[in-house]
Order: structure tokens, then C-alpha cells, then sequence
């Protein structure tokens, strides 16, 4: 195994990602929200058919802390983003699930940074953009099952 090479690796996965988020940052502003809170929705949309989850599941899931999410969910709930219902294993915990109003937010969200991001993206040939995406979802899922 080439230490330099992971080192080089790491290096450029923690730039990258630092200046990825800092850019969605940006394009989140105009509709109003954190990179945080679109981790929040986005999560949520993505699990619309599960009957909702808990806020210590969200928190675990999008790496927040509880406070954090459960602030996000308020605001959520008041823009009719998410609907939040009693756990029904759990009366005083409750189950939290995006509404069409959040699912529509969110692809409006997408449709709005598709241009910014074909421009970032864009630039690779579709068979290599591919093949990095693939080995992005890999490191993703390797990452997810290997919380520290």
C-alpha cells in the first residue's frame, strides 16, 4: 500500500469536499438554506416511504447534532416541509416525514443548481464521470456502514 499516495488522496478528498460544500453553500442561499438543513431534507425526501423517522435517527444519519436537527425540523414543520406525527412505539418521541411541499422544494432546488453543477461535472467524459460516481457511491456506503 502507497502511504503517499493515500495521503495525497485524503488531501484532495478534504479539499474537494471543502470547496463542494462551501459551493452549495452558495447556491443554497437564494431558497433560504444551510448545507446542514438541505442534508435534512435531502434525507428525508430521499426516505418518504418509510412512515417517517425519529430526530436521533436523522441526527445519526446526516452527522448533526440532535439540537441542530431538531431546530431544522421546527423550521421545516412551519414551512410545511415536514410533517411530524407520535411514534407509535414511543408517545413521547415523534416520527418525522417530508411532505410533497419538501419532496417539490427540493427539486426545485436541483432544477435551480443543475446548470452550476453540469459546469463542474461537465467537464469529465460520460464514461469517466461514471465510473467516479461509482466509486463514489462505494466510498460512501464503505464510509456509512464504518462510523467512527
Amino acid at each position: 500500500m502507497d502511504m503517499r499516495m493515500i495521503g495525497e488522496c485524503s488531501t484532495w478528498l478534504s479539499i474537494v469536499g471543502q470547496l463542494f460544500g462551501a459551493r452549495m453553500g452558495k447556491l443554497l442561499e437564494p431558497h433560504g438554506l444551510t448545507m446542514g438543513q438541505f442534508s435534512v431534507l435531502h434525507h428525508l425526501v430521499r426516505r418518504r416511504d418509510g412512515g417517517g423517522e425519529r430526530v436521533s435517527d436523522i441526527a445519526a444519519a446526516v452527522e448533526m447534532g440532535q439540537p441542530a436537527v431538531t431546530k431544522t425540523l421546527a423550521k421545516f414543520e412551519t414551512m410545511g416541509l415536514v410533517r411530524m406525527t407520535p411514534d407509535p412505539k414511543d408517545q413521547r418521541a415523534r416520527r418525522i416525514e417530508a411532505t410533497e411541499k419538501g419532496a417539490a422544494l427540493l427539486e426545485e432546488i436541483r432544477q435551480a443548481m443543475g446548470p452550476d453543477l453540469a459546469q463542474v461535472l461537465g467537464r469529465y467524459p460520460p464514461e469517466e464521470l461514471a465510473r467516479f460516481t461509482e466509486t463514489l457511491v462505494d466510498l460512501g456506503r464503505w464510509l456509512d456502514r464504518n462510523r467512527l
